[in-house]
């Protein structure tokens, strides 16, 4: 207990979270089309045809568009802290996402959370979940331990 009798927040050190909103684009969809049809700038995006990577000579077949809570994995944070400041973000222009998805662009709220073994559960409250099924999108877990578990 705290102060006046109020719980103490517990310190999430020993979880890892980042979500991330994606917006794919085949035959013609463009990356650059969502930009400004939303009138958002996209943490990062990508065109067909361009490099996978640096060291690789394939190309893309589609694109993405993808708006990020944060630039990386962030320790601590929990993941409806992140699918919160995205829906901030996306409810304004909830109409022209549903208008992106039903000319084809597949969309997915991708998350990923990385905790110690057995010492995290993720919880997403039905009120955020209420506002992601408003938007566009599945919801995509990507769940794993946080790597300390193994025997060096």
């Amino acid at each position: 207990m705290t102060g006046a009798g109020q719980p103490q927040s517990p310190t999430l050190t020993s979880v890892e979270t980042q979500a991330t909103f994606r917006l794919r684009g085949h035959a013609g969809l463009t990356a650059a089309a969502v930009t400004r049809r939303l009138g958002i700038q996209p943490t990062r995006a990508h065109e067909a045809g361009d490099p996978v990577s640096s060291r690789s000579a394939q190309t893309r077949d589609s694109s993405l568009w993808l708006l990020a809570a944060s630039p990386e994995i962030q320790t601590g944070t929990e993941l409806g802290e992140h699918l919160r400041q995205l829906l901030v973000i996306l409810e304004p222009v909830t109409g022209p996402l549903w208008e992106l998805a039903n000319q084809g662009y597949d969309a997915n709220w991708y998350c990923q959370i990385a905790s110690h073994a057995a010492e995290h559960a993720a919880e997403l409250g039905r009120t955020t979940l209420q506002r992601l099924l408003a938007l566009p999108g599945d919801l995509w877990l990507d769940v794993c331990g946080d790597g300390t578990d193994n025997p060096g």
